[in-house]
């Protein structure tokens, strides 16, 4: 009973959060356009005709768990509704509902790696930024994938988190098998097995600086084989259906493509029709693309991938751009979060959520730079504020220490 009452922040937190969500689901309608029709047809393609694709046929142009998901929410409401999906506007609010619900794990997420970072005081103050950072609150009213993406890698960041702590084996494997859901839902993210490897890594050979004795390869090997466990399913099935192996997804050249054009000077609709031309995928005429851009303008061309999608990626928020009180809001997020994730490096508890963080920056300055794309590393951001501010606090003089509790 006394371990409930200390976390009930976390509860008015959620039940804030919970009214603020239902309010918006309340007063916004259904409106569909761009991938979000994609994966409707995805969804019901799947329920309808029993198929995971876009066109008439089995497709991998997306990884498949966030269609998937899209598709039990409408099986669902079949059920609950007759047999008939003939009522598209309230099948898919319905659906909408169900998301705003998830995307409250992703605050409750949010408070528990700030608490297991520092203390619940720092879990509270992460919680409190992610309530009124507004994206967090209607990313449910989207059908797009982030309505998964984010709580799914807020549980693995949080399992990684408690396995270094000292949770054993059991977090390790938890982590691998929630990093592979969460791959399911946006590719991107796979490399971030290479990533907690090297950070097991570090921290072991740290151990071994100081004679500890810190267990390595049982809890890679368990992260690794949760991971592929969790993966496998969707491996037998392209095999299957497409006899060769494909890893991931289809769709990376568009994105590749899209994103390989210097602030935009070209419209990626031409470079597409000059890849159908020349009889190559979009992937494959990227890469010539991209190559050709760096041998003959290296500067101009290495400047747009370190530098210069920044901007578009994170200068102005994923929605509710057309608040300017909220804009300088995300702004000031964006360069202290920054910040605090360079800062953060140097602290081995905190390290695993820097780096992913910034990581999650890195390999979107490879695609297409937008705001949507950017959304999730800010997310993270909101967790390392009040973390960088609770170890300042501390290293400060003359000021009252602040454990952990």
């Amino acid at each position: 009973m006394e371990r409930v009452r200390s976390h009930w922040p976390l509860y008015a937190l959620l039940v804030v959060g919970l009214i603020f969500r239902l309010y918006l689901w309340k007063r916004t309608g259904v409106y569909l356009y761009g991938d979000m029709l994609r994966y409707d047809t995805m969804a019901r393609n799947v329920v309808l005709h029993g198929y995971l694709g876009l066109g008439p046929g089995p497709s991998a142009f997306v990884t498949p768990l966030y269609p998937l998901f899209i598709a039990f929410m409408y099986k669902l409401s079949m059920l609950l509704h007759g047999g008939h999906l003939l009522d598209q506007t309230r099948v898919i609010h319905e659906t909408f509902l169900a998301q705003q619900m998830l995307s409250l794990v992703t605050l409750a997420l949010a408070y528990y790696i700030g608490a297991a970072l520092a203390n619940r005081y720092v879990g509270f103050a992460a919680g409190v930024l992610s309530l009124l950072y507004l994206p967090n609150s209607f990313i449910g009213m989207l059908l797009l994938t982030e309505a998964l993406f984010m709580p799914a890698l807020f549980a693995t960041i949080a399992a990684f988190v408690r396995a270094e702590k000292g949770g054993g084996v059991i977090w390790y494997i938890a982590a691998g098998a929630l990093l592979g859901i969460t791959t399911l839902v946006r590719p991107t993210v796979l490399p971030l097995w290479a990533v907690f490897l090297f950070l097991m890594w570090w921290r072991w050979m740290t151990a071994r600086k100081r004679g500890e004795n810190l267990p390595l390869w049982g809890p890679a090997i368990g992260m690794t084989a949760a991971l592929v466990a969790v993966m496998l399913p969707w491996w037998v099935r392209n095999f299957i259906d497409f006899h060769q192996f494909i890893p991931l997804s289809t769709e990376a050249g568009n994105p590749l493509l899209a994103g390989a054009i210097p602030y935009f000077g070209v419209n990626v609709n031409t470079l597409i029709q000059a890849s159908r031309a020349l009889h190559e995928t979009q992937q494959t005429f990227a890469i010539h693309y991209i190559l050709h851009g760096f041998s003959h303008h290296f500067l101009y061309f290495a400047g747009w991938y370190l530098f210069g999608k920044l901007p578009y990626l994170l200068w102005q928020p994923y929605l509710y751009a057309f608040l300017p009180a909220f804009v300088l809001f995300h702004q000031a997020c964006v360069i202290v979060g920054a910040v605090a994730a360079l800062v953060l490096i140097v602290k081995p508890l905190a390290r695993s959520v820097a780096v992913t963080s910034l990581y999650l920056l890195i390999v979107q300055l490879g695609f297409l730079p937008l705001a949507r794309y950017g959304y999730p590393v800010v997310a993270v951001w909101l967790i390392l504020i009040p973390v960088a501010v609770f170890y300042a606090w501390n290293r400060w003089p003359k000021r009252g220490r602040l454990g952990n509790e």
